[in-house]
């Protein structure tokens, strides 16, 4: 059965597996007060939602047919892998300014793909490497930001979640807006009172009488 797998777990799409695993857990435990039938059918439900959500984590991006085909799109995607491969030059800005200038950039066709590719490939490496003092620094990531433009990337957005986006493009998580409570209507509390008062005040003339 084909399901939507961030719908059954309530969650926007993401590449973060813990949330992926607290959203499972907290919707399993839903089910508790429910019967043993439906208990059965929606812990199933809820395990092949997981599985397939966790199976995204391990699908790499993959480029449109006609960019993988392109003549200048492996030429790119090497001299990128090479980029991110050579501790000298991964965060030399200069060395990130040729690759945004490559002439596949130009390709009006090429340049979500690309933008896109180079965002895969350094957040891969970000997660992926143990020494703090070798991840790409924040002034290369603000410099991509601007040129390839992910802060508009709704898309790059949907498919690594909050957190890893907000964190590549090194803007801030927005709050959560606040809705401020109603407030009463003091001119109508004020004439209940005065309403009460003037009964009160009647109540009492017509006991003394």
């Amino acid at each position: 059965m084909s399901i939507d797998p961030w719908k059954v777990l309530e969650l926007a799409p993401t590449s973060d597996q813990q949330q992926i695993e607290a959203a499972y857990q907290q919707k399993l435990a839903e089910l508790a007060s429910e019967s043993d039938q439906v208990r059965e059918e929606q812990t199933a439900l809820l395990k092949q939602a997981y599985e397939e959500a966790i199976q995204t984590l391990k699908q790499p991006f993959m480029p449109a047919e006609a960019s993988q085909a392109h003549p200048l799109y492996q030429e790119f995607s090497e001299e990128l892998s090479q980029l991110l491969g050579n501790a000298l030059r991964r965060n030399q800005l200069t060395a990130w300014q040729l690759l945004v200038d490559h002439p596949a950039g130009q390709e009006h066709q090429l340049r979500d793909d690309l933008s896109a590719l180079i965002f895969d490939q350094i957040l891969h490496y970000q997660r992926t490497c143990e020494d703090d003092n070798q991840l790409i620094s924040s002034e290369v990531l603000i410099y991509l930001t601007e040129q390839l433009e992910w802060s508009t990337r709704d898309d790059l957005r949907a498919r690594y979640g909050d957190n890893f986006y907000y964190r590549m493009t090194q803007q801030h998580i927005p709050e959560p807006e606040f809705v401020p409570e109603p407030i009463a209507d003091t001119g109508n509390l004020a004439n209940i009172f005065i309403g009460l008062t003037i009964v009160c005040a009647i109540g009492l003339l017509m006991i003394s009488v």
